[in-house]
């Protein structure tokens, strides 16, 4: 598949099989990750992968918010969980020693952040991006060290569904048919591309 079909193809995964991944594979994305654009070339980013069977329950614990639904009292269920997760880390030691200013270094992480998801994309893997994580939890449970900032937590596994893409009319809420695929609204080309000037 080339880069624009990978792009287009790819949707948020938030069900997956119960197949582990080959850590050769989620190596190659770190790789990616490593290669991604960083201001003034500083590459403070660092990645933890998680895919050891009882730590993966520790990570899945100190995720809050799952696809805009808080975590329920009683945790998470496992089943269709994610087979690993790659925690991406900023250094910020490393980034007082070289002087470099941490005003970038969010776009830095984003950036490694999509090339692993385009990568895990071309090997059939599915991912989603976490935000909603209790970084103190994740800290602990993963030993990382306090110079470190927990930026982005990825998760990855094999797709257990098929999102649809539908065209935004008004509403972007995501919604699920009877068949239980989800469709998920997007705006169009038209809606969000100006050319030389911004036109309303």
């Amino acid at each position: 598949m080339d880069v624009y079909e990978a792009v287009t193809r790819r949707r948020s995964i938030r069900r997956f099989k119960d197949t582990p991944v080959d850590y050769a594979i989620l190596e190659r994305c770190v790789n990616a990750a490593r290669l991604a654009p960083t201001a003034i070339n500083s590459q403070l980013c660092e990645y933890i992968i998680v895919d050891d069977e009882h730590m993966l329950s520790k990570v899945l614990d100190a995720v809050v918010m799952w696809a805009g639904v808080p975590r329920p009292e009683d945790g998470w269920s496992t089943e269709r969980r994610p087979k690993a997760y790659i925690i991406t880390l900023i250094n910020t030691g490393l980034a007082a020693e070289l002087g470099a200013g941490r005003e970038n270094t969010n776009y830095d992480a984003a950036l490694a952040v999509e090339n692993t998801v385009m990568v895990a994309q071309e090997q059939g893997l599915g991912s989603c991006v976490l935000t909603g994580i209790n970084r103190k939890k994740l800290r602990r449970a993963l030993n990382i060290p306090d110079r470190y900032e927990i930026a982005i937590l990825l998760a990855l596994g094999f797709p257990d569904e098929s999102p649809v893409v539908e065209v935004a009319t008004g509403s972007v809420e995501r919604w699920v048919d009877d068949k239980g695929a989800l469709h998920v609204p997007k705006r169009r080309l038209e809606d969000v591309l100006h050319r030389n000037r911004f036109s309303e």
